[in-house]
């Protein structure tokens, strides 16, 4: 297939079989997850119309099916032999690290993996009503043409990708709105790369100070709580896409990487100046897991809540 593309749980391994959580295919008359094993995935994008799933599977064969999402699929395991059906390839070909996947919402397809080695890589899903509506955020034509492909991916995108998987294994709050970020960018990256939206100029705006104002109140307000990148852009008066590109030019980091940042001050604040147990602060800055808590501030501020508590 030429690359054409037209305008597990956080918790740890499981089998995927949520479906309204999960990249899922129609096979016959039944709607599966795409992959029986997913490593890795983060139910709680899946209400904001994204999936990111890790796949690590034995080679298998899987019959005709339909995915039910726009599926990306970027393949990060040792080469493997694909003996595909479809009506844009029928052949054999080698699936090689760096290579993507598109397999649009509906398109047909067979695949049996041969060999030894494990299907390893990243997906990312939208459903197709989240894709459209970014593509047209950004000034790109709605009901953008999908079409499967199967080749080494586009540096650009290849960099996002796995991007997008290094965020995925680092600790996650419980809105994962790193996660959402980076999607959002892949989307817009994938829109320019078919020519369904402009690229931006290298200009580009930035946030005024009013804007910038209200967003970080607005962060500051809800660090307990969910926040999304709707919700964020909507604050500033702008579309997902533009606020993204915005916020970066304005304050030299991304929304994502704010966000965390932001919350690990306060964390510090509440381990320094609070009653609360570890558990506690962790809760009250976004993190649903003490563990996940635990991990993300050992990582940003170089030692475990309570050992900087103790330091104190």
């Amino acid at each position: 297939m030429n690359p054409t593309i037209q305008a597990a749980d956080e918790n740890g391994p499981r089998k995927a079989n949520s479906l309204s959580d999960s990249i899922a295919v129609r096979q016959g008359n039944q709607i599966i997850p795409i992959v029986p094993n997913v490593i890795k995935r983060h139910p709680g994008l899946a209400a904001r119309g994204l999936h990111v799933e890790h796949h690590a599977n034995e080679p298998a064969e899987y019959p005709e099916r339909e995915p039910q999402q726009h599926n990306f699929y970027l393949h990060t395991g040792p080469a493997v032999r694909a003996e595909i059906k479809s009506p844009a390839f029928t052949g054999t070909q080698w699936v090689r690290p760096g290579a993507l996947w598109v397999m649009p919402q509906g398109s047909r397809h067979a695949v049996r993996f041969a060999g030894s080695a494990s299907v390893e890589g990243v997906a990312l899903a939208f459903d197709p009503a989240r894709f459209d509506n970014l593509v047209q955020s950004a000034g790109g034509k709605c009901s953008t043409t999908i079409v499967q492909s199967l080749a080494a991916c586009p540096p650009k995108i290849e960099h996002l990708m796995r991007a997008l998987e290094l965020e995925s294994k680092q600790p996650c709050t419980q809105d994962n709105f790193g996660l959402e970020c980076i999607a959002t960018v892949i989307a817009l990256a994938l829109s320019q790369h078919a020519g369904a939206t402009a690229s931006p100029s290298k200009a580009g705006s930035r946030l005024a100070p009013r804007q910038i104002r209200v967003v970080q109140s607005y962060v500051d307000a809800h660090l307990e709580q969910s926040i999304t990148l709707a919700e964020l852009a909507a604050a500033a008066g702008l579309s997902p896409f533009h606020f993204l590109r915005a916020f970066k030019r304005s304050l030299g980091v991304t929304p994502g990487q704010y966000v965390l940042d932001r919350r690990m001050e306060q964390a510090r604040c509440l381990l320094k100046n609070s009653d609360l147990s570890v558990g506690e602060v962790g809760i009250s800055v976004g993190f649903e897991h003490p563990s996940h808590f635990t991990r993300a501030f050992r990582r940003a501020v170089g030692m475990a809540p309570s050992m900087f508590r103790n330091s104190l």
